[in-house]
């Protein structure tokens, strides 16, 4: 069941956003929040990503 704590997030981001959410598709809108929510503590719970170990960034050459 979604929080206080998320109805307020989900509330916020959608005004800095300029989007609008149905009365009706809040519930939806929550649920799925919390399942993301449980997914990103499941995987940063594994250490398996460090800011070291992000991709490469693409640096073009010149064309000189």
């Amino acid at each position: 069941m979604a929080t206080d704590d998320t109805a307020d997030l989900i509330d916020k981001a959608a005004a800095n956003l300029g989007l609008t959410i149905a009365p009706e598709w809040k519930p939806n809108v929550q649920m799925f929040f919390e399942v993301a929510r449980g997914m990103a503590r499941m995987i940063e719970s594994t250490n398996a990503v460090t800011a070291a170990e992000a991709a490469p960034v693409f640096t073009p050459r010149s064309s000189e």
